[in-house]
């Protein structure tokens, strides 16, 4: 277990290496930049717009590959999203960035057959508007914007309800149009009537204003040439133009769909651009030199200042952190307790004053995992599940990790499956007594339904373990930190209350009354300690006071211990679940046999799922509450270096 040892690392590099220096410095992805103090002489330049240009290209270019995912969308399997980004080495890298020039015209040419796509849709839809309004007009003879004639007025348009002609001429009557005029229903239907009416052109006006007062539309684009029927064919033969534009259209999207890898690079890469244009504008700055300082492992230091010294014109000076500096964190364990590291971040990254809690954590977060699943069939899913991703995918790093996790949480199960004797509960015995006429027992150390009161008893022992490591872990970081007066009298003692407590009871329950009496007076001793010594930074009665009411804190102890019981409780809900589901499921004949198979996957599937959740989220519990808190602080920033953010490339190393 380890926290990697930080270094200050500064660079002052020529102003014409300072580019070259920084991609360097951002492929190497080693060292964390921090702000620069005032110097004289040097102050920050404005990058913003080169910045925002490249900003822009980058979202030209995703622009560009969402498009190609809607338009010609890449097949993937179903698991292709375990492949982590595609390698590539230094030759690749370049090869890729000489091609920018063209992909960045790929991708405007994307852009711009996707707005016409749009476009030819939109024109499409509003053809398709008007041909529904046409629809009811085709036998109209005349054009829907014909007016009339010398001596005629005329009126096309529709009123929203069904009407006839005859009712229509009542509704001009009763509107107070008396004079004459001629209706012609051209169609009708439950909402609406299309109506040609047409009158003397003296009685226009009068008819007009009686027409708005009935409720009448005037048909919404009229036309003054064309015949319904005519326009109508007219339109048809420009909407399906369209469509086959609008195919052709996709088809040339699809045929960049060849340009796909060069587009994603084309993101990452100016997406790291743009982040180093940022820098600059961070950077102190004079007219010929340009200052980087960072925080760099110790492991990497010499390695980056001789590189660094030796690629460009530059100096290069490392130096220890002052004690009052806030230092970043970097995390480096083996390949064991690796995988738990982003548990560790998740609850709060090492102080200065703490040590790592990674490979304790790891260690018990395995076991912890496989007691409260404790399933032999659960756990050998889990393990080939992981086992095939680990081995059959191009995982990330994060993903290897936690997969590699998940492996060891199901090799923990599959041990725990063992002592217990589950596989998918009693699969074994059931299927063999039914199906068999057979008899088999499975060997067991424990039966989790029949021997419920012994596994509470292990729980709780893990859990006293548990603790005691923790509470050894702070005896260990306080004489680290040379406060050994504190390790004695603030966790020595308690180790000799909660040992003499243990004694006691254990004596007491299990009919051992000759221990009882040595665990009592060890037990005293330590409360005697614990009262002398814990109000010490009290002053006057204030000190016994004190010491008296730390004895308190025992209760803590054993609200602590007793949250172990849920060791018991989960892989006893794990066996009883998966027993129940093989009960309902089991059936003699063919019948009998389908419905089983049924439940069994259904119910097993619901069981895992639950169990493996619950499994997981109360073993994070007994870490970050009980365990972390008896020694862990946190509190400590993690390391983020200057690197390659990409998205779809990594650059081989």
């Amino acid at each position: 277990m380890a926290v990697l040892k930080m270094k200050n690392i500064r660079i002052a590099v020529a102003k014409n290496d300072l580019k070259k220096c920084v991609s360097f410095l951002q492929k190497a992805g080693v060292v964390q930049i921090k702000q620069t103090e005032q110097i004289e002489g040097f102050e920050t330049k404005d990058f913003l717009s080169q910045r925002l240009t490249f900003e822009r290209m980058v979202s030209s270019a995703s622009n560009a590959l969402e498009i190609l995912d809607k338009k010609s969308p890449e097949k993937k399997g179903m698991l292709s999203f375990l492949n982590g980004r595609k390698e590539i080495d230094e030759e690749a890298y370049q090869k890729m960035v000489s091609k920018s020039t063209s992909t960045i015209m790929y991708c405007y040419d994307i852009i711009s057959l996707d707005k016409q796509y749009y476009d030819e849709l939109a024109e499409i839809g509003r053809i398709n508007i008007e041909l529904d309004e046409l629809f009811g007009w085709r036998g109209l003879d005349v054009p829907t914007g014909f007016k009339g004639t010398k001596s005629t007025a005329c009126f096309i348009g529709s009123f929203a309800n069904s009407l006839t002609a005859g009712e229509i001429g009542a509704l001009l009557e009763e509107k107070g149009y008396q004079n004459t005029a001629e209706i012609e229903v051209v169609s009708t239907s439950k909402i609406q009537t299309n109506v040609f009416i047409s009158c003397l052109k003296s009685d226009a006006d009068l008819l007009e204003s009686t027409l708005r007062k009935c409720g009448f539309n005037y048909v919404s684009s009229p036309s003054n040439t064309l015949v319904p029927i005519e326009r109508i064919e007219e339109l048809e033969i420009r909407k399906a133009g369209l469509e086959a534009d609008s195919k052709q259209i996709l088809a040339l999207i699809e045929e960049y769909s060849q340009f796909r890898e060069e587009i994603e690079f084309f993101v990452d890469y100016y997406s790291s651009r743009a982040k180093r244009y940022e820098l600059y504008g961070e950077l102190k700055q004079s007219e010929n030199t340009a200052i980087i300082d960072g925080f760099i492992p110790e492991k990497f230091a010499e390695k980056i200042k001789n590189a660094t010294e030796e690629k460009f014109s530059a100096a290069v000076e490392i130096t220890q952190p002052s004690d009052d500096e806030e230092v970043p964190v970097a995390l480096s364990n083996n390949s064991f307790t690796r995988p738990c590291e982003s548990l560790v971040s998740m609850y709060s990254m090492p102080s200065k004053r703490d040590v790592d809690p990674t490979s304790p954590m790891a260690v018990f977060f395995y076991i912890f995992f496989g007691m409260m699943l404790s399933d032999a069939g659960y756990g050998l899913l889990i393990v080939m599940g992981c086992l095939i991703g680990l081995l059959k995918f191009n995982l990330e790093e994060n993903w290897k990790n936690n997969l590699k996790m998940f492996l060891f949480c199901g090799i923990s199960t599959c041990f725990w499956g063992v002592l217990f004797g589950g596989f998918f509960g009693d699969l074994i015995p059931q299927v063999a007594k039914t199906y068999f006429d057979t008899e088999i027992v499975m060997p067991q150390l424990l039966d989790p339904i029949k021997d419920a009161l012994p596994l509470l008893i292990l729980g709780i022992a893990m859990g006293v373990i548990h603790i005691y490591y923790g509470m050894a872990m702070n005896f260990y970081n306080l004489c680290r930190l040379g406060k050994v007066k504190d390790a004695i009298f603030d966790v020595g003692l308690w180790f000799v209350t909660l040992t003499g407590a243990i004694i006691a009871i254990v004596g007491a329950m299990g009919g051992y009354s000759n221990i009882t009496p040595y665990g009592l007076y060890v037990l005293g001793a330590g409360a005697v300690g614990l009262v002398l010594t814990q109000g010490r930074n009290n002053k006057g009665a204030g000190k016994i006071i004190g010491g008296i009411a730390s004895l308190y804190d025992i209760t803590s102890y054993a609200s602590d211990m007793l949250s172990y019981s849920r060791l018991m409780a989960l892989g006893l809900a794990t066996g009883v679940f998966a027993q129940v589901i093989n009960q309902l499921g089991i059936g003699k004949g063919v019948g009998g046999v389908i419905k089983f198979v049924i439940i069994f996957i259904i119910g097993n599937a619901i069981s895992f799922a639950m169990n493996a959740l619950g499994a997981y989220v109360h073993t994070i519990r007994l870490q970050y509450v009980e365990f972390f808190g008896k020694f862990y602080e946190g509190g400590g920033q993690e390391f983020k270096p200057f690197s390659l953010k990409t998205k779809f490339f990594r650059l081989k190393k």
